[in-house]
């Protein structure tokens, strides 16, 4: 067993240096055409600073420092060329994380305990097809992953378009729940929502002029204790699109970690406002049908001569549960929190939001979400200043609260003494943030 183990491991390991050598090559390939017509460059740098204040009984207070302060750093790199239906595309990426939060997360991962995505807190590329990920610092108190987010070959002639390489997909109609998107969503509490996490796959889209398109992806994935390509972790979809009695409809078929997932999508326009509807329904192995769905409305509108933008949505999380006792308790919710499909324990929220134009380099943003089935909630309120064309600042805090045990406020986790009373949560936090893009 050691020695195939061995074997499986070295294959791995040339695989990822092989897939460094394509990826390079790739870089440079474009570059063959006699001018650097159809090539557009740019990226950004971004850098937080947080504060997070806990309870005394959360985790991070009894394995870590409270209050934690952290800093974060994310640069992006991008080369995009099309022509003549070609198109390449590659994002570098480096991003870096320092502070209590990192030690926090790799104490809990010592002793065993449950967290969400790795011990950093930084993406890897254990279950994808390709390894463009290079570990810069992994330290106690720090960390930082240098990484291609990006990496496609396209080539689209008349109404068809096949891609083939790192990319992203979004699916659905949530404004900050998703039901259909279920590769890579943003979290419904995430401020930074300008890219998702990239995924190797195969992508496929047919348009029919006047009448909507078909989109396809295949994606594999790879076991993470082997690292071999498993059929029954992979994604397979087909989203048809179309507009029928005054609604846009979408369609979805979709084979995913040998589950099966039928999903319907209506967006209508009432007046000046915009309705959207969301429902998938899961057919799980010895469980049966597990609906979700989301909904929502926004409008925008001027008032006292400043522009205003707000929205309402609703969720019901098929896989939440509506008591406390649950939220720990069904593996099915557990695994889809694990793997980033979903971010909620509860099975009904209700969410508000509102945009104000104080002027025209300043905006106002405040959101609120209320867990329905334990009357939590966390508020989220920012600011964003415009300082120079490419230069962004905001600050913002997120203030949680609710009975103990609720979501938001912090949920009891069922482990052995010496940690009986541990709670998880997400604190109550303030940050500072900058981004300049260029």
């Amino acid at each position: 067993m050691q020695e195939h183990g061995g074997k499986r491991r070295r294959l791995f390991n040339r695989g990822r240096c092989a897939a460094r050598v394509l990826c390079a090559a790739g870089l440079f390939a474009p570059l063959i055409p006699a001018a650097a017509e159809g090539w557009e460059f740019g990226g950004h740098l971004k850098y937080q600073f947080s504060f997070t204040d806990y309870r005394a009984s959360d985790v991070v207070a009894v394995f870590g420092n409270d209050p934690a302060t952290d800093q974060s750093l994310d640069t992006r790199l991008k080369a995009e060329w099309r022509q003549h239906g070609w198109d390449f595309v590659a994002h570098d990426e480096l991003l870096a994380l320092a502070g209590d939060s990192v030690k926090t997360r790799r104490e809990l991962a010592a002793a065993g305990l449950p967290s969400i995505g790795s011990a950093s807190g930084l993406p890897n590329d254990r279950h994808r097809l390709l390894d463009l990920t290079h570990d810069v610092i992994d330290d106690s108190h720090a960390a930082a992953v240098q990484r291609l987010d990006r990496l496609s070959v396209g080539y689209t002639s008349g109404n068809a378009t096949l891609r083939f390489g790192r990319q992203v997909v979004s699916w659905g109609n949530g404004l900050a729940f998703q039901v259909l998107d279920f590769v890579n969503p943003f979290s419904p509490l995430a401020i930074d929502k300008d890219y998702k996490t990239g995924e190797d796959m195969l992508y496929g889209q047919w348009q029919w002029v006047g009448a909507g398109d078909a989109q396809w992806m295949l994606l594999p994935r790879r076991d993470l204790l082997t690292h071999d390509l498993d059929h029954e972790q992979a994604s397979q979809a087909l989203k048809l699109h179309t507009r029928a009695a005054g609604f846009d409809v979408d369609a979805l078929l979709a084979r995913h970690f040998d589950q099966t997932l039928l999903g319907l999508g209506l967006v209508r326009s009432l007046g000046g406002t915009v309705w959207r509807f969301d429902a998938l329904h899961t057919d799980v192995p010895g469980r049966g049908k597990v609906w979700s769905l989301v909904t929502n409305l926004d409008y925008s509108w001027v008032l006292f001569g400043r522009n205003m933008y707000g929205f309402a949505e609703y969720y019901h999380n098929g896989f939440g549960s509506a008591r406390e006792s649950g939220y720990l308790a069904d593996p099915e919710l557990l695994t889809r929190l694990a793997r980033g499909e979903i971010y909620a324990f509860g099975r009904d929220y209700a969410m508000l939001g509102v945009q104000v134009e104080i002027g025209p380099l300043v905006n106002v943003y405040a959101s609120v979400i209320q867990n329905l089935n334990d009357a939590s909630r966390t508020l989220q309120l920012r600011a964003a200043y415009d300082w120079r064309q490419n230069t962004q600042l905001m600050a913002g805090i997120n203030l949680s609260g609710g009975e103990s045990g609720s979501e938001f406020d912090g949920i009891t986790a069922p482990l052995p003494a010496p940690y009986t009373g541990v709670t998880f949560s997400a604190g109550r936090s303030l940050y500072l943030r900058t981004v300049y893009s260029f």
